[in-house]
């Protein structure tokens, strides 16, 4: 009775173990399966963001005014879409100087002493995100999210910042401000000179005593736009993402700096 009570054990023990190598199997092959499905929704995610770049390159050369591709549905489930960003039509905060810092911040209503907070961060490296400077909270950031940027060359266009950021740059009166703002659907000014030509006495003699100043801290197109791309496939999860620093040229945008996720 004892040996067959051994060899029943055993063969219990045998059974119970090659269930679990079973099992373990099973769930490697469905791991391995899943993975690899993963890959392929990826991989079509991918190229779906790939095409809405050419998608937004053709658009853009035939329209520089270009600023938003919505969602593309590119056949067999897979969709994309794009947009552009002007830096230059918000302040950098990586460049900005402290002084309008503070008065953006007021304005925002924000507590202009926390421009002394995101001085001190920039100085151990460029901001990407408000979130990384101490004292800003979420209503901080919603307040700021349409007048500052992180990205650009912190020259400030003139034809696409809003009043707020306008009134940052020096020899800006509200009447200049009233008249960029509201030549933008017409015809954009083209230069400093156009802007002082278009001005009353006293306004054009406010701007003439901060030229230089002016000159050097406002341009009149974006020299540099953000293209943010997302591709996907519809029903799944995984979403491929990329930013890409370009240039405005004539006919296309020239890709000086690809980040990718």
């Amino acid at each position: 009775m004892t040996q067959r009570g051994f060899a029943l054990l055993a063969v219990l023990w045998v059974i119970t173990a090659l269930t679990a190598l079973t099992g373990a199997g099973l769930l490697v092959a469905r791991l391995g399966s899943d993975t690899t499905r993963n890959r392929v929704l990826l991989a079509r995610a991918e190229w779906a963001r790939e095409a809405c770049g050419e998608i937004l390159q053709a658009r853009f050369a035939a329209n520089p005014t270009v600023r938003t591709i919505d969602p593309i549905d590119l056949g067999r489930g897979t969709w994309c879409r794009a947009a552009l960003e002007d830096p230059a039509a918000k302040l950098n905060v990586n460049t900005a100087e402290r002084d309008a810092l503070r008065r953006l911040l007021q304005a925002a209503r924000v507590s202009p002493t926390l421009a002394d907070s995101i001085v001190v961060r920039r100085q151990n490296g460029p901001i990407y995100d408000l979130r990384q400077v101490p004292g800003f909270d979420s209503v901080s950031i919603v307040r700021l999210a349409p007048f500052t940027a992180t990205r650009g060359t912190g020259a400030i266009n003139v034809n696409a910042a809003p009043p707020e950021v306008l009134r940052l740059l020096p020899g800006m009166t509200e009447e200049a401000v009233l008249l960029l703002t509201s030549r933008r659907a017409a015809r954009p000014l083209q230069n400093a000179d156009e802007l002082s030509g278009a001005l009353s006495r006293s306004s054009r003699t406010v701007l003439l005593g901060s030229y230089a100043e002016f000159v050097r801290a406002a341009v009149f197109a974006p020299p540099q736009l953000i293209a943010t791309l997302e591709g996907g496939v519809q029903g799944t999860a995984p979403v491929a993402h990329a930013t890409l620093t370009v240039v405005p040229v004539p006919g296309r945008l020239a890709v000086i700096r690809r980040e990718t996720e």
